[in-house]
């Protein structure tokens, strides 16, 4: 069987998820394509797949970096005003504008000619890529959404209104559910339970996400003191970029917070901030550097303190740990809520995080043992998850093999 894999080009959308999939799917014997951007191409051929390389598909750095683009999507840019010093909520309509709309249109016409030539029987798409879903509409291959994103505005009417624009643009009949993309399969890398009801389809099936690559953890943090609860903080790997890496930013809160605590932290600065470079505090309970083993060291953690991008929510929950979640943008802060919702966490707005507030908020997590039960009893629900593995059966029945 031939299958097509495609998502917007961005890392974090194509690789921890979507590209182990396609690898899987490679192993088992089907021919494998990837649709996806010429930069991160060579990722795709680590996982041993065939890239189908688009030359002009745009992720969201790309549209802002040319504001024609940010004018034709009609997306206004002041938005995003204040990014890394208060949490933005962006609408759904600004959503459905980069995701789904003209730029989305572009990309779909450029996937149309390249599955023609490939002749998948089945495309495998992250759920934020509307292009692969327009493609496979117009080309009428079977489609199934993995779903990487689950708290993005995917059921909001601003969304139906762009997709039908497209829709439209490449002569095919509107529709009358935004949720139209998710119609043959929608496949969750967490239990049903992270789901807002509205949100749970008939169409859902749902795995364990893929296991991390096979690592080491840094020795030095495996030496750590064992008499202290162990905190993991990391606002991801762009966090130099996005808060000031300063004395007064927001890292340098959390590693003065963790060292006025009788914790032992661990601090990832993020890609660019080397720890002898650092220029904030240095507490001696307080371990810094500049990436981690996330996905590897959780499960020994007694709380994580997050972005709330998808990936480390899902990896925390996946262990058993509580979350202090410090939302940015995009799909953050529904992800925020929903850790609050489910007892998991707390949550604290960007610009409501100062040395107390931020104090406060960490030691009732570690205080309070409902987190701590909350979130272990969702880690069980992972576990009666079947296999990431067994996801490549579920593909082959829709493909019709």
């Amino acid at each position: 069987m031939r299958i097509a894999f495609s998502s917007q080009p961005v890392y974090s959308h194509l690789v921890p998820a979507l590209l182990p999939l396609a690898g899987l799917a490679a192993e088992a014997g089907h021919e494998v394509g990837v649709l996806t951007s010429p930069e991160l191409s060579d990722e795709v051929r680590a996982y041993g797949v065939t890239p189908l390389v688009l030359p002009n598909a745009m992720g969201p750095r790309e549209i802002f970096q040319r504001p024609e683009t940010v004018e034709r999507l009609g997306l206004d840019p002041s938005v995003m005003a204040g990014l890394g010093r208060h949490t933005i909520r962006a609408e759904p309509d600004y959503f459905a504008r980069l995701f789904a709309g003209a730029v989305a249109g572009d990309t779909a016409e450029e996937s149309i000619e390249s599955l023609r030539s490939f002749g998948p029987d089945l495309l495998v798409r992250e759920a934020a890529d509307y292009p692969g879903y327009y493609a496979a509409e117009y080309l009428d291959i079977p489609h199934a959404a993995l779903d990487t994103g689950p708290l993005g505005p995917h059921g909001h009417e601003d969304l139906l209104a762009r997709i039908n624009e497209q829709r439209e643009r490449l002569g095919m009949p509107a529709v009358s559910d935004p949720l139209h993309p998710f119609r043959h399969r929608r496949l969750g890398i967490v239990p049903e339970s992270f789901y807002p009801e509205h949100l749970r389809l008939d169409s859902a099936t749902y795995y364990r996400a893929p296991r991390a690559a096979e690592q080491r953890l840094d020795p030095a943090i495996a030496e750590l003191p064992d008499d202290r609860p162990l905190v993991l903080a990391t606002l991801g790997s762009n966090a130099a970029a996005l808060h000031d890496a300063g004395p007064r930013g927001l890292l340098a809160t959390i590693v003065e917070v963790l060292g006025d605590l009788r914790v032992t932290g661990v601090v990832a600065l993020g890609r660019g901030v080397a720890p002898e470079d650092w220029q904030g505090a240095r507490p001696d309970n307080v371990y810094l550097t500049s990436f981690v083993q996330q996905q590897l060291l959780l499960p020994t953690c007694d709380a994580f303190i997050t972005h709330g991008g998808f990936s480390g929510v899902r990896e925390a929950l996946g262990s058993g740990v509580p979350m202090v979640v410090l939302p940015t943008f995009a799909e953050q802060p529904a992800n925020a809520d929903r850790v609050e919702r489910l007892g998991a966490g707390k949550r604290l707005d960007l610009e409501d995080v100062s040395h107390d507030s931020l104090r406060t908020t960490v030691g009732t997590v570690l205080a309070d043992s409902a987190h701590r039960h909350r979130a272990r009893s969702i880690a069980r629900e992972f576990l009666a998850l079947p296999p990431f593995a067994e996801m490549v059966t579920e593909l082959e029945k829709l493909g019709g093999r």
